[in-house]
């Protein structure tokens, strides 16, 4: 029979082990959130998007108490989304914005209710749970949310790698969420599965060994398709596909031109000018400008002046401009210029966060010419899935994604950006005001990228191959992500009901 001392002496290393536990469990959380943030831009690690979940997991769900358990993605999303959102918003929108992230990890804390329910379940679901929440909640906010829309997608970290990312053209980029996802749950399936048959860990309902490598077949079969199919779409990409020669005018203008005082019209137009004839020199046939680069409409301003820029350099010219008078509706808005003079239907911004909507939005014009089927959008719009698809459907091979950039936005923008080429099969032009700016072709593969958080101004002219706007696509949309998002809502509804089931059991 034990004696007292004994008890307490056991109770007290119970205590320690647990203290020991609880830290070990906000280290991982924390390396979980770490890798995440690195797997983004600008650091670009792009494999510890495919383990970046795993330790944080295993914490909830093996380090830290029931109790406890939310404590392990809250950690998570605030060691990644904390940096991340505040990076990419800076101050410009006040410290709501700045401290997102913060505000997110105390959200996932307070609701955050995932264990209970495995343990009820036994583990059964615990990969198709935790994928179809994650990629069903990524739907939501890019749907409903119009704050970041689709930026921090989990498959954007893998923008470089064009060998692997070609089934978006199939399957969205929610498909791809879906792949990282299902990766990273199998993977801590499995070490929780070596972990309750090496240590038998007290309190927890053990994973069978039986159902880890059951994951593990799916996944791993899984995973090779996909390899399969990206390395067979990218072998079938045309090779004699017309190949234009574009520039990026990027004047290192960063305040809008409504809003500068310092830069005149005529000054951005001297600029846009000398950068324009640079272009030419070298060749360029398609000139592309910043969002908001003129406060001017010019069909009524400065006309001439553009028309004999276009003669002379003998390019097509994309000019995006922002008119704001009082007593007039505020326009954001692009129009091509062709070099004998004419100029295009007026595109408009159709997403806008934190500006007035544009009159013209909803028209989504494709411009036929000798070089091929051009188009645009504007700066938020590429954060969406939804423009560029309309925009291919309608014929357009090559894209504009006009930016005028903020905090850090840029350095995600030309990958939401490059998804929109793979998804539709579609050639893409990054131009930003100041940060950015990126050739991109319809496979994804990358013509030309600059990037300078402190602003350059930089002329960036690259050979570009057509698309052919014949992506899967294309016609269906994000028909995946949809179907995730029944699934969510039958999960949802299957996890209250095992919870009532099991609230009446007791």
């Amino acid at each position: 029979m034990a004696t007292v001392s004994e008890v307490k002496m056991h109770e007290h290393i119970l205590v320690r082990n647990d203290a020991l536990r609880f830290i070990i469990g906000i280290a991982f959380s924390a390396l979980s959130g770490i890798m995440l943030l690195l797997a983004f831009p600008p650091y670009g690690y792009w494999m510890l998007a495919w383990i970046g979940f795993v330790p944080g997991i295993f914490a909830q769900h093996r380090l830290f108490s029931l109790k406890w358990s939310s404590l392990g993605p809250a950690i998570t999303i605030l060691f990644w989304l904390g940096p991340f959102l505040a990076r990419l918003f800076g101050t410009e929108y006040g410290p709501v914005f700045t401290y997102l992230g913060v505000i997110i990890a105390l959200l996932v804390f307070f609701v955050q209710t995932e264990r209970k329910f495995h343990e009820l379940t036994h583990y059964r679901w615990f990969v198709l749970q935790g994928v179809i929440n994650w990629v069903g909640f990524e739907l939501i906010r890019a749907t409903f949310i119009p704050l970041i829309a689709t930026t921090a997608f989990i498959g954007y970290t893998q923008a470089t790698q064009s060998w692997l990312i070609q089934p978006v053209s199939i399957f969205s980029i929610y498909g791809l969420n879906l792949m990282v996802m299902l990766v990273n749950y199998t993977l801590a399936l499995g070490i929780m599965a070596y972990f309750d048959s090496r240590w038998h860990p007290k309190g927890v309902i053990p994973v069978h060994m039986r159902s880890s490598r059951h994951w593990l077949a799916i996944t791993g079969t899984l995973l090779v398709v996909w390899v399969g199919l990206s390395l067979f779409i990218l072998s079938r990409t045309p090779q004699d596909s017309p190949v234009v020669r574009v520039a990026v005018l990027q004047p290192n203008f960063p305040q809008p031109a409504f809003l500068d005082e310092q830069n005149t019209s005529e000054m951005r137009l001297e600029r846009i000018s000398e950068q324009a004839r640079e272009a030419a020199e070298q060749g360029a046939q398609i000139l592309y400008t910043p969002e908001m680069i003129f406060n001017f409409d010019p069909q009524v301003e400065y006309t001439e002046e553009l028309r004999t820029l276009t003669k002379e350099t003998g390019a097509f010219m994309f000019i995006t401009y922002t008119v704001v008078k009082e007593g007039q509706d505020f326009r954001n808005e692009a129009v091509l210029l062709s070099p004998t003079g004419d100029f295009s239907l007026i595109y408009g911004k159709n997403h806008a966060f934190g500006e007035p909507l544009t009159p013209v939005r909803g028209i989504y014009p494709v411009f036929d010419t000798p070089l091929g089927q051009l188009a645009t959008m504007i700066c938020h719009d590429g954060n969406y899935t939804d423009v560029a698809r309309k925009l291919a459907r309608n014929g357009a091979q090559l894209t504009a994604a006009p930016i005028r950039e903020f905090g850090r936005f840029g350095e995600q923008y030309w990958t939401n950006v490059l998804f929109r080429a793979v998804e539709n099969h579609t050639a893409m032009v990054v131009a930003g005001v100041a940060n950015v700016s990126a050739i991109i072709n319809p496979d994804g593969k990358l013509v030309a990228l600059e990037l300078d958080p402190d602003g350059a101004q930089v002329t960036l002219v690259g050979d570009v191959n057509l698309g052919t706007s014949d992506a899967f696509y294309s016609s269906v949309g994000d028909w995946v992500g949809w179907l995730v998002l029944v699934g969510l809502v039958v999960m949802m509804i299957f996890q209250v009901a095992t919870g009532r089931r099991a609230k009446k059991a007791s």
